[in-house]
């Protein structure tokens, strides 16, 4: 008896789980695919709400600001904007120069508020706050190109430095066997960094069609660094001759790393210089402050 009620329930639990199996495998499917777009957007959501409020709110707005401010400039390719668009791709900014004179506006127009502002809190006489906002608006109006200069300076000091060993690794790649272009693709692979970036886009360049003299010479312009040039046209003059590129190479990374050690030791000794202003305003009076002080309080209450 006991047999036969076990077969009965076992039967009935077979032909159950046949009859809703499919039913229940597309429901089950249907509940894993809903609840992983719920999770998917909460934490899209999450890390929407765990950015800072200047990346959420601020920096759309002022991205907007500069699009509607770009858009009221003429497109025009004078001298000047020209030579703008020069000083950007000097600088690695991929902005254009509608994009940069909209931004040297909102920041001209920041500090003029900024300073009326300001203005309004102070107890001035009219004079003064004349030449507060004078000088805030031509602060405004420099530090832009003062950025613009110090981000090229920046960048080309860095492609200095990365050059030597860029070389180095490129000789020794060239030396296993490997042609220029794999030895591109290599560095880009095991390296980061402004030149490895640069040398990536050599390399897209070629596989798109363009010569390999071409666009070396369209890493040269645009960068503008002598050490550069010079690499540039050593690789170029070496395929011209046929010479061995791995031995042009080599010495020239040589002398790089002289170079390179030169600029450092000419920094190290305009240190002293430097710091001779700090010293002379800043730690100087505080010194004669301690030191002198006391002595002079003295004499002042003895023959006071």
């Amino acid at each position: 008896m006991m047999f036969l009620t076990i077969s009965v329930s076992a039967l009935l639990f077979i032909l159950i789980l046949i009859i809703f199996y499919n039913k229940a495998s597309v429901a089950d499917a249907k509940k894993k695919r809903l609840d992983a777009i719920k999770k998917r957007s909460r934490n899209d959501l999450d890390d929407e709400f765990e950015k800072p409020f200047f990346q959420r709110v601020i920096l759309p707005l002022y991205q907007a600001l500069i699009k509607k401010i770009s858009s009221l400039f003429p497109k025009k390719s004078g001298a000047s904007n020209k030579k703008t668009e020069t000083n950007l791709q000097l600088a690695g900014l991929q902005l254009a120069v509608n994009e940069y004179n909209a931004i040297r506006i909102v920041v001209f127009g920041g500090f003029f508020i900024g300073a009326f502002i300001l203005t309004l809190f102070t107890r001035w006489n009219i004079l003064n706050e004349l030449l507060f906002v004078f000088v805030s608006m031509l602060l405004g109006m420099i530090s832009p190109v003062i950025f613009l200069k110090i981000k090229i300076n920046k960048r080309q000091g860095t492609i200095s430095n990365e050059l030597p060993d860029i070389m180095d690794i490129l000789c020794v790649t060239m030396e296993a066997g490997l042609g220029f272009d794999a030895a591109l693709i290599k560095i880009g692979e095991r390296l980061s960094g402004v030149l490895v970036t640069e040398l990536n886009i050599v390399h897209t360049e070629i596989n798109y069609g363009k010569p390999r003299k071409d666009a070396l010479k369209s890493l040269a312009e645009r960068n503008s660094v002598e050490e550069l040039k010079t690499f540039v046209g050593s690789i170029i003059q070496a395929e011209q001759l046929g010479i061995p590129i791995n031995h042009v190479l080599k010495a020239q990374s040589e002398e790089l790393r002289i170079k390179r050690r030169q600029r450092a030791e000419e920094k190290a000794m305009k240190a002293p210089v430097k710091m001779m202003i700090p010293l002379v305003f800043f730690v100087l009076p505080v010194l004669f402050i301690v030191l002198l002080g006391p002595t002079i309080l003295q004499l002042v209450k003895q023959f006071g």
